[in-house]
């Protein structure tokens, strides 16, 4: 599958643009705040219904317009597809598929896959570890149904700890909290046996591409960082996880917080046995980000059988040109969309198939084909 076209109407910056993309490499080129990011943003919305900066919907219209449109072409094995979205300020988006509404963003999800590489994706490392379980719930949601079990899992937290809070007083409060944390300790479960098995395939991977990005001068090591059993049989976890509530139980009823479970969890990076958050350079935390990245990647292309669209905003700022050159080697084989202020990294890179697009002001100044 690749992308072959989008169109923005009153999309960001851009009153209009549409652009028409080579199924290898795009390199989108300009100054900075000239909205380059807004057409990985605006391609990134078409197959997730959302933005990759958290930006509420009507902040992605126009200034000066009310609503907004994003038209996007897709091939799949010789068959085109189209997905609308209609934004307005005050009204709930719509979404089609080949002309058809859809009803849940599942269905848009479902329908092509991408992966971005931001100067965001520091706070994998940098920040709290919520980040850092968001982006390995991020690569096993490639398993269909997982998306599912983590939605149930959140809302049956959320229920767990509101009954601790105001529904000490029923009578029947004992009997509601173990009926909760029966379902609570199943999905949990499920959640904890499979971060702790993908946590050892995205090891396996990230530590190769780490040491070849850092020149076999550095080991990556990935851990899963649980208070509860995680490793052994659904069975075996669920035990021992439900044994971790009741000893916490106390606790958690005087707080009204479920203080054991996945949502507590932690991914540990380190680089030669060394945490990254504290002790880690930004050189080296960039390319510690890279390798996960990578390797979420190639587990993609284990899980699914089809190719994701890979969008790289403002990556290659950072990295020497034998880093890029690796970099590229690996994304060959997928349709990518990289950012840039110039193609000066392109100069002793040979670029057998692809497109140059100069964005300016908000507008199509120049397209070139590779």
């Amino acid at each position: 599958m690749f992308i072959e076209n989008i169109y923005l109407l009153y999309f960001r910056n851009f009153e209009k643009i549409e652009l028409d993309f080579s199924h290898k490499y795009n390199f989108i080129i300009g100054d900075n705040a000239q909205g380059k990011t807004n057409i990985l943003e605006g391609l990134y919305f078409s197959a997730k219904g959302k933005t990759f900066k958290q930006n509420k919907d009507r902040e992605l219209i126009h200034f000066d317009h009310e609503n907004a449109y994003l038209k996007t072409a897709a091939n799949t094995e010789g068959i085109r597809e189209k997905i609308e979205v209609k934004l307005s300020k005050d009204k709930k988006k719509i979404i089609r598929i080949n002309e058809e509404p859809i009803d849940t963003l599942k269905e848009l999800r479902s329908f092509f896959d991408i992966i971005v590489f931001t100067p965001d994706e520091f706070s994998i490392i940098k920040n709290g570890k919520s980040y850092r379980r968001d982006f390995l719930d991020e690569v096993i949601s490639m398993i269909s149904g997982y998306r599912n079990t983590l939605r149930n899992y959140k809302r049956l937290l959320e229920h767990r700890n509101h009954l601790m809070k105001k529904g000490k007083s029923s009578r029947y409060f004992r009997e509601q909290l173990r009926a909760i944390t029966i379902d609570f300790v199943k999905a949990g479960a499920i959640i904890l046996h499979l971060r702790g098995e993908y946590v050892k395939r995205l090891e396996y991977y990230a530590r190769k591409f780490h040491g070849i990005l850092s020149e076999e001068e550095e080991t990556l090591t990935l851990e899963y960082d649980s208070s509860v059993l995680y490793r052994g049989t659904i069975m075996e976890i669920q035990k021992d996880f439900y044994n971790k509530l009741m000893a916490n139980q106390e606790k958690d009823l005087y707080t009204g917080f479920t203080s054991v479970g996945p949502h507590r969890d932690d991914l540990l990076i380190d680089i030669n046995g060394h945490n990254t958050k504290a002790y880690a350079s930004q050189g080296q935390q960039r390319t510690a980000i890279l390798s996960l990245k990578l390797a979420q990647l190639k587990l993609f292309e284990q899980t699914k059988e089809t190719s994701p669209v890979i969008l790289l905003d403002d990556v290659f700022s950072e990295l020497d040109e034998k880093r890029i050159k690796f970099l590229l080697k690996v994304l060959s084989p997928y349709q990518s969309m990289i950012t840039a202020v110039n193609t000066d990294f392109l100069k002793n890179i040979k670029i057998k198939e692809g497109k140059i697009f100069q964005i300016e002001k908000g507008k199509l100044k120049d397209e070139l084909c590779i």
